[in-house]
Formats: structure tokens, C-alpha cells, sequence
């Protein structure tokens, strides 16, 4: 494993100006329309289930649900960039009320220990480097992670870390060793619970006050945590060990399911992002174009579907 940081390519020795202008601009209603169509999704989900009440699609709304709470998190990520829209204000409120809060997660505390990993990549300092380093695993090791996600206990455990550790403690301590005050953090678990009390609100409103739990928080807690497990191996796991700015990270070709569960909003394209940190989401797959267009197809970490990438580290 690298020691030190991998050397940096800077853009402008790959892109044009031209290229590296277009490939920068954000357009607000972009933005806008993602989130837009996370949460349209989410509540046709269930409509759906409503005009329709059975077991089917009940299972098949608590997958498409736990699929658009990782697009959530995803456009939180996207936030956390400064890439929703133009604005920085308006940027920090939707990504922190619209995407984080609801998934019970924070904008300011992700963006902080983001940039880090961004800084690091797959270096001893990379605060995200225990999420790729034991790869490959075992299968059994493997199976029993999913399980644990699929039955909530992963999901369950952060979330009582979360309140209780924040609750019981005056300062938090971050994955990168920094701290934020206790203030802080109430005023975050404050925050998530408001913006689930509006859910909470919504649903009864409609006589189901049920539906939180069923179409909210159990999606959260269990398919959600394999998602993103599977999101989180993918960007990194297995890469080479001596690593630079074309593999450090990696792009998985994905198809039409893998899109709607594994990989929303572009975030398959994470080898892009990696080299091009200031390009929205909706501009990765051009990105990449341009990349292979520039002759480097052989440099740059790809898998062809998340199938394919996880056969590679699971042994």
C-alpha cells in the first residue's frame, strides 16, 4: 500500500479549456431534477403499493426506495462538491435537508471527511482505505457482511452509535481524527430528526402513518446498507497496489438495474470524479468519453458490471 500521496494529473495536461469549461459548468435545473426525481420515485413507489397492496410490491418498493436513499446520498456527495446547484447557500441547504438529513447523515461533517480521502486515495492516510483494504475477502466473510445488512444489524449498530455515542460524549471524533463540538452534533441528530418527523407528518397524513416504517425506515436499515456496501467496494476495492491517478479508483460499466439499485446518478463513473472532483455528476459518462476518445482506455481501472467487479474480490 502507498505511503505517500499517488502523483497528481492535472486536468489541463488530459483537457483542453474548452473541454475542461464544459465539463465544469453545473446547470441549477440539473441538479434540481435529479433530486426531484429521487424523491418521485420514492413516493410512486409507494402509490404503487397502495393502488396495489401485496407482498410483491411491497418487497419491490422497500428495493426501489432503498435504491433512490443511496441516489440521496449520492446527490448528498454531489452537495458535499458544491455541484447541486450554483448558489453555495442553496447548495448546503438541499444537499444537507433534502439529501442528508432524511438518510440520517450530514453534509458538513461528510464534506470534511470527504476531501480527505480525496486527498489521500488509497494511501495509509485515506480515511476511507478500511472500506478497499481487506479486499478481495472470502465468500463466507462476504456472505455474512450481507447478511448482516439484509437483516438491519449493520444498519442498526450505526445508527446507535450515532445518537448514543453523540448524546453521551461532548466532542464527536471523525474518521480522519479531527473532532466537531458536541453542539454540533446534537444540532445534526436534531436535524435528522426534524426532517423524519416531516416524513413521519407526510405519511399520516394520508392515514398511514405506518408507511415511515415500512417505506422509510426499513429500506434504510437493511437494503440501503448493502447498496452502498456494494457501492463502497466497487469505487476502490482491488485496485493495484501501486497506484496512480488513472487506477486509484475505478469506473463499472453499469446496466439498467444496476443504475436503479447500485449506481444511481452517475456514480459508477467514480475514476472521473476522482480526476475531475469538480464536474457534476451529469457530466461523468462525457468525461469518460473523452478520456477513452484521448487513447486512455489501458490506463484507467474499468470493470464491466458490478457482477464482474464483485466475482474479482470475492474469493
Amino acid at each position: 500500500m502507498n505511503k505517500t500521496l499517488t502523483p497528481i494529473i492535472k486536468p489541463n495536461q488530459i483537457f483542453s479549456k474548452s473541454e475542461i469549461a464544459y465539463l465544469r459548468e453545473k446547470k441549477d435545473y440539473r441538479g434540481i431534477g435529479l433530486l426531484l426525481h429521487a424523491w418521485t420515485i420514492i413516493f410512486a413507489s409507494i402509490a404503487i403499493y397502495s393502488l396495489v397492496p401485496n407482498l410483491f410490491t411491497f418487497i419491490a418498493a422497500v428495493l426501489v426506495i432503498a435504491g433512490r436513499q443511496l441516489g440521496l446520498a449520492i446527490l448528498m456527495h454531489e452537495g458535499a462538491h458544491g455541484l447541486l446547484v450554483n448558489d453555495t447557500n442553496k447548495n448546503n441547504f438541499i444537499s444537507q435537508w433534502i439529501c442528508a438529513f432524511p438518510v440520517w447523515s450530514d453534509t458538513y461533517g461528510y464534506r470534511h471527511y470527504h476531501l480527505a480521502h480525496h486527498r489521500h486515495t488509497q494511501t495509509i492516510d485515506d480515511p476511507d482505505l478500511s472500506l478497499s483494504k481487506p479486499f478481495p475477502v472470502k465468500k463466507f466473510s462476504f456472505a455474512r457482511k450481507v447478511m448482516r445488512d439484509i437483516f438491519g444489524i449493520t444498519g442498526l449498530v450505526q445508527r446507535y452509535e450515532l445518537i448514543f455515542k453523540t448524546l453521551l460524549t461532548n466532542d464527536t471524533k471523525k474518521d480522519d481524527g479531527k473532532k466537531i463540538s458536541g453542539f454540533q452534533s446534537k444540532n445534526i441528530l436534531i436535524g435528522i430528526l426534524i426532517s423524519n418527523i416531516i416524513i413521519f407528518i407526510s405519511f399520516s397524513a394520508v392515514g398511514q402513518w405506518w408507511y415511515y416504517f415500512a417505506f422509510w425506515l426499513l429500506p434504510l436499515l437493511t437494503f440501503f446498507q448493502l447498496f452502498l456496501r456494494i457501492r463502497n467496494i466497487a469505487e476502490h476495492a482491488g485496485v493495484k497496489e501501486n497506484c496512480n491517478d488513472f487506477n486509484n479508483a475505478r469506473t463499472t460499466y453499469a446496466n439498467i438495474l444496476e443504475r436503479a439499485f447500485v449506481a444511481p446518478y452517475y456514480v459508477n463513473y467514480h475514476l472521473e470524479h476522482h480526476l475531475l472532483m469538480f464536474v457534476p455528476c451529469y457530466k461523468l459518462k462525457d468525461a469518460h468519453k473523452l478520456l477513452l476518445k484521448k487513447g486512455h482506455k489501458q490506463e484507467i481501472e474499468i470493470k464491466d458490471g458490478y457482477i464482474s467487479l464483485l466475482r474479482s474480490v470475492i474469493v
